[in-house]
């Protein structure tokens, strides 16, 4: 009988230490101070856990979700929600934004203008604008911004394009007192430069004043275009 004594006594001490720990939780419970959770809504993880212990609550993290309205590590939902009362000593719980979706830009550089639209449409990026510098091979991508391998937001960004254009080049027109029209004629043949020639009878305002014969629509040591044609009068009988 001994044996049953001993299981009666152990039970009752048992019941008293559970019963003794139920009541001493519940009046912590009831008499916990009350507090007033926070709003962390929008607020990046370590403001939000800063401003949750200034009210004697915790913060934790259950989840990470992809938004492309909220920025990367920033909360997005919390539980409790804010300005309700709650028992100090609370966990709150939030989920935080991991930011848009990125994309890497790809290398466009060599790639005609056309090409590189359809590779950017590839990735969901788009041509912002294009801008037209000189180049040796017209209509080919020479330069982008961002550069290649740089992470930006998928759709929203729009890629800079330099391409190609025509070379500009520029000459300086030679002296031509004391050369005839084969020379002149000559040397603009070598370097490309259009003219065209016409006999004058007579000195016209548009031409520069040339002793010795010849005169050119641009005046000597002028600097003109590539492409510009050059009118060549020369004086009737040269």
């Amino acid at each position: 009988m001994k044996w049953k004594s001993f299981i009666l006594y152990f039970g009752i001490a048992v019941a008293v230490f559970l019963l003794s720990t139920y009541s001493t939780i519940s009046i912590l419970l009831k008499t916990g101070e009350i507090v007033i959770c926070p709003d962390v809504r929008g607020k990046n993880v370590d403001d939000a856990r800063a401003l949750v212990q200034k009210k004697g609550l915790s913060l934790s993290v259950t989840k990470y979700e992809r938004r492309n309205d909220v920025p990367y590590n920033h909360i997005t939902i919390q539980k409790p929600e804010a300005n309700i009362s709650i028992r100090k000593g609370r966990v709150v719980l939030v989920m935080v934004s991991e930011g848009p979706e990125l994309v890497k830009v790809p290398r466009l550089v060599g790639q005609s203008l056309e090409a590189a639209q359809e590779t950017l449409d590839g990735v969901k990026l788009e041509v912002g604008k294009t801008i037209s510098v000189p180049g040796e091979k017209p209509g080919t991508v020479i330069a982008q911004i961002p550069s290649a391998g740089e992470e930006v937001q998928e759709g929203k960004h729009e890629i800079v394009l330099f391409v190609a254009g025509p070379e500009n080049r520029f000459y300086v027109m030679p002296d031509v007192r004391g050369l005839e029209l084969s020379e002149l004629a000559n040397e603009f043949e070598r370097k490309g430069i259009k003219y065209r020639a016409a006999h004058s009878y007579g000195r016209g305002d548009f031409f520069p004043r040339s002793r010795m014969g010849l005169e050119t629509s641009v005046p000597s040591r002028a600097i003109f275009k590539a492409g510009d044609e050059i009118e060549i009068r020369v004086p009737n009988g040269g």
